[in-house]
């Protein structure tokens, strides 16, 4: 079988999104990362940062379900770039916040934009590449939100010693602006494909959410995005006021988890393409895929008795690949149950309900924190995603629907 010729222009779209997927997550771990400076330059509790984050997360939820509905509307060309260069405007004036009002009203405006980023992602991708070679883009794509948190210690650290820490939110918010024009003079005359026709228009939401398995897949993010969420926002501070790591030392060191799962998602993306190309049922290989990772998510209940370090970085390490694993493959596995006229929709769906969990999570993290501690937050969030899994697993035959059932083994 000769497979679909991928064309330059999709491959110069691949290297933006991957810059701009980088850039959303560099853009929102810059509050976690300078936690300890900011608290002592704003006079901030960990109260405060809990709000800060709240102010990121809300319309972070709401927006994220609009522009997933603005994707499939307008296209990817006008709503990426507006979104891309919302959020770096944010960015820019989280740089500038003179006090704590100024700063969270710049997290909120940060949080109504960066959602739309990955809507568009899911629609770009079914867009610009041929079903049979999906897979393979998707897995040098979606390493680009780990680059992201590899990168942003040590930037972040960087440009608050170097300079001063408005730079750390100043630069990166410049270098969006930049992309967010590129962007717009690249995603033009997408390609057609053999058998990928698309209907004229997105169907109504209410059928969409007439859909039992779109409310099986939203169940599962629900449970799964607050273990991200809360390592996402949280443990740049654990590690530094708990364990004593500089600011300069996180940088050296605080890349290392997303790293280690950077390699793990790519090793995952090949296994499960091994799979799929010998005749497996591709819903089965994913929900397989979670379930055979949901099973090292426990491991995380004992970061906080980590006795070093290092120690607490392999531990924290495990559970930033099961995290990434599960992202990695929510987005082929609605690619490979739902049209790609409703795609953007559900993948703002998703996003919005498993930001919700994460804000559900932020919200009583700051208080149980500071009166019990850290015990409980971690022991909690290790029970998640093996819940999640059970979930799935048991729901395989609704997900893969009419098609035939091929086992997977495991």
């Amino acid at each position: 079988m000769i497979l679909p010729r991928i064309g330059r222009r999709s491959w110069l779209l691949l290297a933006l999104l991957f810059g701009i997927g980088l850039l959303n997550y560099l853009d929102r771990q810059t509050l976690s990362i300078l936690k300890a400076t900011l608290k002592s330059e704003l006079v901030l509790t960990d109260t405060h940062y809990s709000w800060l984050v709240t102010a990121f997360m809300a319309p972070y939820i709401l927006f994220y379900v609009i522009s997933g509905r603005l994707v499939d509307r307008f296209g990817t060309r006008l709503s990426l770039s507006v979104f891309a260069a919302v959020w770096s405007l944010a960015n820019i004036l989280s740089g500038l916040a003179q006090n704590f009002t100024q700063l969270a009203a710049s997290r909120a405006l940060l949080g109504a934009a960066e959602p739309g980023a990955f809507p568009a992602i899911q629609r770009v991708m079914m867009t610009w590449f041929p079903k049979e070679r999906r897979a393979f883009a998707w897995s040098l794509l979606s390493p680009c939100t780990t680059v992201g948190a590899i990168l942003a210690p040590p930037l972040v650290a960087a440009l608050a010693t170097g300079w001063n820490w408005h730079f750390a939110f100043i630069v990166p918010g410049l270098a969006g602006l930049f992309l967010a024009a590129a962007w717009w003079f690249s995603d033009r005359q997408p390609p057609e494909f053999p058998g990928e026709s698309e209907p004229a228009a997105a169907p109504p939401l209410r059928e969409i959410l007439s859909d039992r398995r779109v409310w099986l897949l939203l169940a599962a993010r629900a449970l799964t995005d607050p273990v991200w969420y809360f390592h996402l926002f949280w443990l740049p501070g654990y590690l530094q006021e708990r364990l004593g790591v500089s600011l300069p030392q996180l940088g050296w060191i605080g890349w290392i988890p997303s790293f280690v799962a950077s390699a793990a998602v790519m090793a995952t993306g090949r296994t499960t393409d091994f799979f799929v190309s010998r005749g497996f049922t591709p819903v089965r290989v994913r929900v397989t895929m979670f379930c055979a990772a949901a099973i090292f998510a426990p491991i995380g209940a004992f970061t906080t008795f980590a006795p070093s370090i290092p120690w607490a970085l392999v531990l924290i390490s495990i559970v930033a690949i099961v995290c990434q694993i599960w992202f990695f493959g929510q987005g082929l596995l609605v690619a490979d149950v739902f049209p790609k006229n409703s795609a953007a929709t559900i993948a703002g769906l998703l996003g919005a309900v498993g930001a919700s969990g994460g804000l559900l999570m932020n919200a009583v993290a700051g208080p149980i924190i500071e009166r019990a501690g850290y015990i409980p937050v971690f022991a909690g969030l290790a029970c998640l995603h093996p819940l999640a899994a059970v979930m799935l697993w048991r729901a395989q035959p609704r997900l893969v629907a009419k098609a035939a059932a091929v086992p997977v083994p495991v």
